[in-house]
């Protein structure tokens, strides 16, 4: 460590174990520093800051101290080792000063009290100067002519007001007994001259160390953060909060995420106990989880909102298309919400990745939590006929909407009605708890949890999800990322994500097989929705078709044009062995595989997926 001589102003090198006693100089850098080669080149007079610097050193001498360290010229900066070891040690020097002078260029006053300039002044703005406030156990403040203002002790309701720094802290606490998120906030309101120091200065505060990467940017503090995780098990490092509508990562941008987190504690009662680490794909971590809304759920995290009961902090993360990895985002506007104590039992631990680098990407349009009813086969009307519908909202015969409202989940809707030549049916659709589209068509209308409960009529029995995960085989699950697509001799269930009125939507078809042909890439130019079953195509106009609701009012909407009825024939029994599904219109027989056939969608690729094979075109 090096050190200025008090009363030669000149510099020395002392081993650790042998430092002397020594004064500590806390300022705002200025424009004109004194540097370490001023000091080797004797030309430090020359600098403007060498007159803070002699002050410094008198005021050392008066307090019998023969050293002072000041951070423009006890470093040689022209070293990248030498800075990155000092910024890693400038903590530990601090703390171990035997007195700490805060220089305030911008303060002329005699005394604090009453006095705007000592509240406003920079040196309560930059970065660097937290920790130069917390470490010292002794801080004395000093104006701009080098009056003794008061000191860290005597003032410490002023400065605990100007800071946020609690009075415990200012008063020696050691600030490991507070939280992560209390200790970032009260950095939020700081700033640096280098993005990099925004997280360098702050090594100290949280006790690890980390190499100097100047040129990294805001990279420097997800850095800090993840050094932080390697040490510590304390959530409330995820309890910052943004207004930034962009996926974010679990790790916050910068300090000024924590604005709103000093008021953060660790819960006494811990849900997680599972280590967490960084690695290729995100953050891995386990959480409990509540499903909140389409593709989103809220997340606890083992920390609250100190002297309020049952505050325990949730955030919202949203799944990611790529298996177990997700991201932060905003819902309704907000990014946490209290997760409170009934949640608990609703909960699911889930092994997760949050990832870190979609921090930018705009989260896709918003999704309905729910259905949209576009086709099942009608009801017949009659005397002992029965249209019984359960849902979250209220049921509309033109809308034909299932939504799960907030904070809630599973099943969407249960319809049990009388279909036309079918009889009593029950059709219910839902989602499980990976967001994957369930429909129940047929089967019992209560399931094997339900049928046991004392009153069968009751919201909670006919809502119950047990049919989710029944077996049965009228329950059919899809996929998250493509929907539901099956079929068996006697109905086709097409669930299919489409836009309607900006909004994403799971539009689900429901049809005998042989009115379910879907025309893929097609869209309705009357409605701008998929076309299934029968195909309108004018013979007027290139590249305009209709769906076999909008034709009906074709006379007023496209009036004097003809229409061809396009309506595949399906190939009963034959599946395509490229995408699973029913085979309509034109069937692609292997002329030299047995029974492998390809729709007229997956033969566009047979080239790659099925080559060198010639195939035989089949009209029904």
């Amino acid at each position: 460590m090096r050190l200025l001589s008090s009363t030669r102003v000149e510099l020395e090198a002392f081993p650790d174990d042998r430092i002397p006693k020594y004064a500590i100089l806390s300022h705002r850098w200025g424009d004109d520093e004194v540097s370490f080669q001023d000091i080797q080149n004797a030309t430090a007079i020359q600098r403007a800051g060498y007159i803070k610097i002699k002050l410094c050193c008198d005021q050392a001498a008066k307090d019998g101290l023969q050293y002072v360290w000041v951070d423009t010229c006890c470093i040689d900066k022209s070293s990248s080792a030498e800075l990155t070891e000092s910024i890693n040690s400038m903590y530990r020097w601090y703390q171990n000063a035997a007195v700490c002078y805060a220089y305030l260029f911008d303060v002329q006053s005699l005394r604090v009290s009453n006095d705007s300039s000592f509240i406003n002044s920079a040196w309560f703005t930059r970065g660097w100067t937290l920790q130069e406030l917390i470490a010292p156990s002794n801080v004395e403040f000093y104006n701009s002519t080098w009056h003794k203002l008061g000191t860290k002790e005597n003032l410490k309701d002023t400065i605990s007001a100007i800071t946020g720094i609690d009075i415990e802290v200012l008063r020696g606490v050691d600030p490991e007994n507070f939280s992560i998120a209390k200790r970032m906030s009260w950095a939020f309101k700081r700033t640096t001259t280098k993005v990099e120091d925004v997280a360098y200065s702050l090594l100290g505060l949280f006790g690890v160390n980390m190499p100097m990467l100047y040129g990294e940017g805001e990279r420097a503090f997800i850095r800090l953060q993840e050094e932080i995780m390697k040490q510590s098990d304390d959530h409330s490092l995820f309890a910052w909060s943004s207004s930034d509508s962009c996926y974010r990562g679990l790790l916050a941008k910068s300090p000024a995420d924590f604005r709103d987190c000093s008021n953060i504690i660790s819960s006494r009662s811990r849900l997680n106990r599972a280590p967490y680490s960084v690695t290729n794909i995100g953050i891995s971590i386990q959480l409990p989880m509540v499903t909140w809304a389409m593709n989103t759920c809220l997340a606890a995290l083992d920390c609250e909102v100190e002297g309020v009961h049952n505050s325990r902090v949730g955030i919202f993360l949203a799944q990611l298309p790529e298996n177990d990895q997700w991201a932060r985002v905003l819902l309704d506007g907000t990014d946490n919400r209290t997760f409170e104590s009934e949640l608990i039992p609703k909960s699911q631990y889930k092994i997760i990745y949050v990832r870190q680098k979609v921090w930018g990407s705009r989260p896709p349009m918003d999704k309905m939590y729910g259905f949209w009813l576009r086709k099942f086969p009608p009801f017949q009307r009659g005397e002992n006929s029965r249209f019984e519908v359960t849902s979250w909202n209220q049921w509309n015969d033109k809308e034909r909407i299932f939504k799960i409202p907030a904070g809630s989940c599973g099943t969407a809707g249960v319809l049990w009605y009388t279909a036309k030549d079918m009889g009593s049916t029950v059709l219910k659709l839902g989602f499980d708890t990976n967001f994957n589209p369930v429909c129940q068509f047929g089967g019992a209308l209560l399931g094997p949890r339900a049928i046991r409960a004392k009153d069968r009529t009751s919201f909670d029995v006919k809502m119950d999800t047990d049919w989710i995960d029944s077996g049965s085989d009228s329950v059919f699950r899809g996929d998250r990322q493509t929907g539901l697509n099956v079929e068996n001799p006697w109905t086709r269930i097409l669930i299919t994500e489409e836009v309607i009125e900006n909004q994403r939507v799971w539009v689900v078809y429901i049809t005998p097989p042989e009115e379910g042909a879907w025309h893929a890439g097609v869209k309705c130019d009357g409605c701008n929705l998929a076309i299934y079953g029968t195909r309108f195509k004018c013979l007027v106009c290139p590249d305009f078709d209709y769906c076999d609701d909008c034709i009906l009012t074709c006379s007023v909407t496209h009036p004097s044009h003809d229409f061809q009825t396009i309506k595949p024939a399906r190939h009963p029994g034959i599946s395509c062995d490229g995408c699973n599904h029913g085979i309509y219109g034109t069937r692609f027989k292997c002329l030299v595989c047995d029974n492998f056939d390809y729709c007229s969608n997956c033969i566009l690729t047979s080239g790659d997926a099925h080559p060198s094979h010639d195939f035989q075109a089949i009209e029904k």
